[in-house]
C-alpha cells in the first residue's frame, strides 16, 4: 500500500535552477508556437468535418470494404498481420505527404522566385495544415509508426518487402520533423534502458514539474536528445561506437537533405524541411514531459507511477496510452496492451499508479503547465477508491517535484 500524502508532505525540494541559457534558449525554441496553434485552430476545424464525414453511411461500408482488403494486404507485407492497420498511413499518408512535398519543391522552382511573400507564407501555411492532418492525426500516426518501427528489431515488412522497413523513419520522418534512426538509438537504446532515470538524456526526473518554466529546461535538454546530439554524446561516453556512427548517419543525411534544399530555395527548405524539426520538438517535448511527470520521490523507479497511463484517452494511437506497458514490455504487440494492463490491475492499484482516465497528453500538459492540479485531479483514477480530491491533489504535487 502506498502511504498517504498531505499538503505538508507535499512542498516541493528545489531541483536544478532556470538559468539564463535556459530561458534564451528555450524562448527560441517556443518562436514556432503562434504558427503550431494556427495550424492546429484550421486542424480542429477540419477534424470536426472528419468526424461527420466518417459517421456517415457510405463511410462505414468504405470503412468495412477497406478493412478487409488492408487485412489481406497486411498478410501478405507484414511480419506480424495484426499490423495492418499501419498500411493505412503507409499507402495514404505515405503517398500523399512526399507527393504534396514534391509537388509544392516543383512550384517552387518554377514559380517562387516571381510569387509574393504572401503568397508563399500562405501556401507554407496550407502545406503544413495538409501534412498535419485533422487534429494532427497524420503526424500523430507517422510518429507513433516510427516509434513502433524503432521498436521491431527484425522490422515491420517481411521478406521480400524488407526495402520499406525504413521507409517510415527515412523517408516519412524527415518530412514530419524526425531525425533518422533517433528511435533505435535513443528512444529504444537510452530512454528505454534507463527508463527517465538521472542516466535517460532525456529525463524528467531533475526537473521541479510543478513549475511551469521548469519546461523550459526540457525543452532545450529535449531538443539536443530530439536532433541526436545528446544520442551521439551518450553512446561515446559509453563507447558504443557502432551506435554513435549509426545515429550520426541519421543526423548527416538530414543535414544533407536539408543543404540540398537550401541551395534549391532557402525558404522551401525553412518553411517545408526545417519548421516541421522545431515544431516537433515541441509537439513531442510536451508529449514526453506529460508521460513521465509523476514520480515517487521515495521511489523513483516505480513504473506504475514514473510513467502515465490513460484510460478512455482522446487520443489512443494503436494504444500508446497504455505508457506503463510499454516501458514494462516494450516488445508486447500493441493489440495486447489493454489485456496486459487488466490482467496486472492489482499491481496498479498497490502501487497507486499514475492512473488517468477521459483526456488526452495534450490537454494533460496544459494543465500541467498552467498548474491546474484540481483537472488533473479529477481525472486521475484512484483504484484503491479512498482519497479524497484534496488528498490526490496531494499526491500528484508530491509526485511531481524534483527528485
Amino acid at each position: 500500500m502506498v502511504k498517504r500524502v498531505s499538503s505538508e508532505d507535499s512542498r516541493q525540494q528545489t531541483g536544478v535552477k532556470l538559468s539564463w541559457k535556459d530561458r534564451i534558449v528555450g524562448m527560441l525554441l517556443l518562436l514556432p508556437v503562434p504558427w503550431m496553434t494556427s495550424v492546429i485552430a484550421v486542424g480542429l476545424l477540419w477534424d470536426q468535418l472528419w468526424i461527420r464525414l466518417s459517421a456517415t453511411t457510405l463511410a462505414s461500408k468504405v470503412g468495412l470494404i477497406l478493412d478487409k482488403r488492408i487485412q489481406s494486404v497486411g498478410a501478405v507485407l507484414l511480419r506480424d498481420k495484426r499490423d495492418a492497420p499501419y498500411l493505412y498511413s503507409f499507402f495514404g499518408i505515405g503517398l500523399f505527404t512526399p507527393l504534396l512535398f514534391l509537388s509544392l519543391l516543383f512550384w517552387h522552382v518554377q514559380f517562387g522566385q516571381q510569387a509574393s511573400w504572401g503568397k508563399c507564407i500562405g501556401i507554407a501555411f496550407g502545406y503544413h495544415v495538409l501534412m498535419m492532418g485533422p487534429y494532427f492525426r497524420f503526424f500523430a500516426y507517422i510518429s507513433t509508426l516510427i516509434h513502433k518501427g524503432g521498436h521491431a528489431a527484425k522490422g515491420l515488412f517481411r521478406a521480400p518487402f524488407t526495402v520499406f522497413n525504413n521507409f517510415f523513419g527515412w523517408i516519412l520522418g524527415p518530412l514530419y520533423g524526425h531525425i533518422p534512426e533517433a528511435y533505435p538509438m535513443g528512444h529504444l537504446r537510452i530512454h528505454h534502458r534507463h527508463d527517465n532515470g538521472p542516466e535517460d538524456v532525456a529525463t524528467t526526473i531533475h526537473l521541479d514539474r510543478t513549475q511551469p518554466a521548469h519546461w523550459l529546461i526540457y525543452l532545450r535538454q529535449f531538443a539536443g536528445f530530439w536532433t541526436g546530439f545528446s544520442i551521439v554524446r551518450y553512446h561515446l561516453q559509453h563507447k558504443n561506437w557502432k551506435n554513435a556512427r549509426r545515429m550520426m548517419s541519421g543526423m548527416m543525411a538530414y543535414c544533407l537533405a536539408f543543404s540540398l534544399l537550401l541551395l534549391i530555395d532557402p525558404w522551401f527548405a525553412f518553411a517545408y524541411f526545417l519548421l516541421p524539426l522545431l515544431c516537433v520538438i515541441i509537439y513531442l517535448g510536451a508529449i514526453n514531459y506529460t508521460w513521465h511527470t509523476f514520480i515517487d520521490p521515495n521511489d523513483p523507479d516505480n513504473d506504475y507511477i514514473n510513467s502515465v497511463t490513460i484510460l478512455r484517452g482522446h487520443y489512443n494511437v494503436f494504444n500508446e496510452d497504455y505508457h506503463v506497458v510499454h516501458h514494462q514490455r516494450p516488445q508486447l504487440h500493441w493489440t495486447e496492451a489493454p489485456n496486459h494492463f487488466q490482467e496486472n490491475i492489482e499491481a496498479y492499484r498497490k502501487n497507486r499508479a499514475s492512473v488517468f482516465a477521459d483526456t488526452q497528453e495534450f490537454e494533460m500538459f496544459m494543465w500541467i503547465i498552467t498548474k491546474r492540479f484540481d483537472l488533473l485531479a479529477d481525472h486521475f483514477v484512484d483504484l484503491e477508491g479512498d482519497l479524497s480530491k484534496e488528498e490526490i491533489k496531494a499526491l500528484l504535487i508530491h509526485r511531481m517535484q524534483a527528485v
